[in-house]
């Protein structure tokens, strides 16, 4: 039905009190253009009102909630999002932050098809559980039902395994989002993430998941008990529903999406392929963020694995996706085709646990990187943790004060059990991520974060952008690569980079309404299909209003939880220059002081000049 005016929208909001086994639901009517996206833009008002002093207390509020184009006919249009208050991220005052984390797999279609906006879970349970959501019958308009049932045959599972678990328990018409052990041992691991169930996995058998992975979602699920959620639907199509037939003609072979997609002449396609240009210019990540201006990465770029002969790389898709973005690497097969499954090699992965900690094998980091998703960890937060101790191992090699049997570079046994280490409850030194590392051991300055969220695998000295980045990275804040195509170093490009609605802040409407950033759509065409699924007058105007709106109340929610300008930084070693990049050294001391100040300036005002609220309130 067409509609003209937001109050023409609803959504409803399930309530589920694991510890009581409650589940109630509540009809809203759409108050604003923010209600009607969903995503992070709905999910961080509802965030505003559950503040926690702890994490992982009881009463705090994991949020499930989808974007407007989740499960829509918009390719891509797969995002489910989770938002809580993160294990990892904290001010300097000590009080957690609210942050969200995105993933694909067909899970978050199938959520859609039952009819669900979003789901705020609260409470305990005593025992292992998992969350049922279906139909009360086949009619494909039956009232929706939920159950809490027993998982405690789920304890201790890898991730696939899980999964495999739950379709032979609950059919083909079912996908999922289970944690690992990381997740069940929460105490341990603040970084574990939240695995999303694909098409490609269910029918391989293969540990194909998609991942929410960063802010420690997964931790947050594990401090509820709560093993897994299920969404049991069979795949619906209304008629009446847009096609985007243009607009996915674009996503599949426009110029946007096509760094993604290979490419016929040098199959470099996917994020794998940002190896080669960091590494051209020395600027990939290498021992904690030490590029070493060797050619040791060069082992592990997409065609050099490829031409290895020892593997096979198929291109691979998430559900009704023409990208072909997942690059999933196999063992060559007696007929020299695709045999066992190893991994899938996205670029930060691949980096942060293979070059970042000294593996430069591609043999290894597949067995690493494998082993990390099926132990149900953030990929980035868990490279990235394991290089910092790495570092100090290496910086008190000589004067004792090395960690007995710590990981050190390169050395791939004592990496893989360290990992399992982690995961098992049997490491909390790794597993509590490196802001914590850094306090314990005293050293802080190495511990490559911002705000307690481990930086992604973009050394810090080409990107400034990162402290105001809302989930502690790159793809909240669309500065990362900015250093590497522009060249542009001055303050005045840098403090308009990161503050500019257009520049900085562009990427964030693709989490307000589920489709994926790697769809390289301008703001003119998302904001296009929003207005032809909804209604509504939905302009590029309105759509940059809102993200900006959305900023500011991620903002605004560091800010209440004790947030100042001092935890807007970067790690002490990050503004050092590094002998080997040949990118311009730029982010001094005092050019990042100076920036500071003014970027946090900007944004005190911005969010002054709106209708929000005080941070008083």
């Amino acid at each position: 039905m067409t509609t003209t005016t937001v109050s023409d929208h609803a959504y409803t909001r399930f309530s589920v009190d694991l510890g009581s086994g409650e589940i109630a639901s509540q009809d809203h009517q759409c108050e604003d253009l923010e209600d009607v996206l969903g995503g992070i833009a709905r999910g961080f008002k509802l965030m505003e009102s559950c503040a926690v002093d702890d994490a992982y207390d009881p009463d705090a509020t994991l949020l499930l909630t989808l974007g407007v184009l989740s499960g829509s006919n918009a390719m891509t249009g797969l995002r489910t999002y989770f938002l809580a208050y993160s294990p990892l991220k904290r001010s300097l005052a000590g009080q957690p932050s609210a942050m969200w984390s995105a993933g694909s797999g067909k899970f978050g279609t199938k959520l859609r098809y039952l009819d669900l906006d979003e789901i705020a879970l609260t409470g305990r349970s005593d025992t292992p559980v998992l969350l049922y959501i279906g139909r009360e019958s086949d009619a494909p308009d039956s009232p929706v039902t939920m159950r809490i049932e027993d998982a405690t045959d789920l304890a201790g599972l890898r991730v696939n395994a899980k999964i495999q678990a739950l379709k032979q328990r609950f059919g083909d018409n079912a996908h999922f989002a289970v944690i690992g052990p990381a997740g069940e041992n929460y105490q341990s691991v603040r970084y574990a993430a939240v695995a999303l169930s694909t098409e490609n996995q269910l029918k391989s058998g293969d540990p194909k998941p998609r991942f929410c992975g960063r802010g420690g979602m997964g931790s947050i699920m594990g401090s509820k008990n709560l093993l897994a959620i299920v969404a049991d639907s069979p795949d619906v199509r209304d008629p009446d529903a847009p096609s985007f037939k243009e607009l996915n003609k674009e996503v599949a072979k426009g110029d946007g999406s096509a760094r993604f997609r290979d490419n016929a002449t040098d199959r470099l396609g996917g994020t794998w392929a940002n190896y080669v240009p960091l590494n051209q210019k020395h600027a990939l990540p290498e021992m904690n963020f030490n590029p070493t201006g060797t050619e040791s990465s060069f082992v592990l770029h997409r065609q050099a694995v490829q031409d290895s002969g020892q593997f096979v790389i198929k291109d691979e898709s998430c559900y009704r996706c023409g990208i072909k973005c997942h690059k999933n690497v196999y063992d060559v097969g007696e007929d020299g085709k695709a045999g066992q499954f190893r991994a899938k090699l996205d670029y930060e992965p691949l980096n942060l646990l293979a070059s970042n900690i000294g593996i430069f094998d591609a043999d290894q980091a597949c067995t690493i990187v494998e082993l990390v998703d099926e132990l149900g960890m953030d990929s980035i937060s868990c490279g990235v943790s394991l290089s910092y101790l790495m570092e100090y191992n290496r910086r008190h090699g000589d004067d004792g004060q090395a960690l007995p049997n710590g990981p050190r570079y390169g050395d791939f046994q004592s990496i893989l059990t360290a990992l399992t280490d982690a995961a098992e409850g049997r490491h909390e030194l790794l597993g509590h991520g490196v802001l914590r590392m850094g306090e314990a051991l005293g050293e802080p300055d190495y511990a490559m974060h911002c705000k307690g969220v481990e930086l992604p695998a973009y050394l810090p000295q080409t990107n400034p952008g990162y402290p105001w980045a809302m989930a502690g990275g790159h793809m909240s804040m669309r500065t990362f690569l900015l250093l590497l195509f522009e060249g542009e170093t001055s303050m005045e490009y840098w403090v308009g980079a990161i503050t500019d609605p257009d520049r900085g802040l562009v990427q964030f409407p693709y989490d307000m309404v589920g489709i994926c950033k790697f769809a390289g759509l301008g703001a003119p065409a998302v904001a296009a299909a929003v207005a032809e699924l909804t209604g509504l007058d939905v302009t590029s105007d309105s759509l940059r209003d809102m993200t900006v709106r959305t900023f500011l109340r991620g903002y605004r929610l560091e800010k209440l939880q004790g947030m100042t300008i001092d935890d807007y930084t970067l790690p002490g070693d990050a503004l050092q220059e590094y002998p080997n990049i040949e990118l311009p050294h730029f982010v001094t001391s005092e050019f990042f002081s100076e920036l500071q100040g003014r970027v946090t300036a900007i944004f005190d005002q911005m969010l002054e000049d709106t209708d929000i609220g005080q941070l008083s309130a």
